[in-house]
């Protein structure tokens, strides 16, 4: 199918590139909770069992439940990004803010994940600068607070806008973003 505005604007191909960003950046958030999910089996078996009954044991850092949420978590971010990537073009979003909106969706992505596991090292799990009845702070404290308590911020600001750009933004585009989006150009898509 061939793009019936043969005037397309770079806007246009600076979002499909932003999109295939923000999609790979959310793989790669996914691959990094099955790569907890290996910390966590070891954590549980105390190493890695390389044949039936034959164990090297070793000791893995952090808790059990601190590994479950390394392996649970970014597949939640994961999805947040892809999804924000994939749901962003139906939107009237400027391509200025696009790229502004996604690429702080895909920083606290990665801040969060950033919480799973710095935090799974930390005495107080990454909740506090110091010392607390949670527990006392360390360097990975620093490392899964602060960037996780700055993107989720800014990220509120972002999904905030979104929304706004769906709901009340009086200049809703007719158009689609993409030619394969749903219903674009009045064809189904490919």
């Amino acid at each position: 199918m061939t793009n019936p505005n043969p005037n397309a604007t770079d806007g246009l191909m600076a979002q499909d590139s932003l999109r295939r960003r923000m999609i790979g950046h959310g793989a790669l958030m996914i691959l990094t909770a099955l790569l907890g999910g290996f910390g966590l089996y070891m954590h549980i078996m105390g190493g890695i069992e390389i044949s039936p009954g034959h164990l090297i044991t070793f000791n893995v850092p952090g808790t059990e439940a601190g590994w479950v949420r390394c392996h649970t978590g970014p597949v939640a971010n994961g999805f947040m990004v892809i999804v924000t990537a994939l749901g962003m073009v139906h939107l009237p979003v400027p391509e200025k803010a696009a790229k502004r909106i996604g690429w702080v969706v895909v920083m606290d992505g990665w801040s969060n994940v950033g919480f799973y596991f710095f935090g799974n090292l930390s005495p107080n799990r990454g909740l506090a600068l110091g010392k607390t009845h949670v527990g006392d702070a360390n360097v990975w404290s620093v490392l899964a607070f602060v960037p996780a308590v700055v993107f989720g911020f800014l990220v509120v600001g972002a999904f905030a806008e979104l929304g706004y750009y769906g709901l009340f933004d009086k200049n809703k585009s007719p158009r689609p973003r993409h030619e394969f989006d749903i219903g674009a150009y009045g064809q189904k898509t490919k």
